[in-house]
């Protein structure tokens, strides 16, 4: 389960990891959903080519369409991943 805006699990759930809420731009013309990237990612060693592959932004929150406070204005938000028990 991915909880948007949260770094810990519900009561019942196994924490895989926490990271930060991403998803595609809302200019480019490739469709986009929500993801949560782990804070720590694995990678690998690659040359400089650009290849068009997908590009990930940070998720920010906005006041209006989310209810300030808790949110704060331009912050980004933190997810988590997290498992049933």
């Amino acid at each position: 389960m991915n909880i948007a805006a949260r770094k810990t699990c519900y009561r019942g759930w196994k924490l895989e990891y926490n990271g930060y809420l991403m998803a595609g731009h809302f200019g480019h013309n490739a469709g986009t959903m929500y993801i949560c990237m782990d804070s720590y990612p694995d990678t690998l060693q690659g040359g400089q080519a650009y290849k068009k592959g997908k590009m990930f932004f940070l998720v920010e929150a906005m006041c209006g369409s989310l209810r300030c406070p808790p949110y704060v204005h331009g912050r980004e938000l933190v997810c988590a991943v997290c498992s049933k028990e």
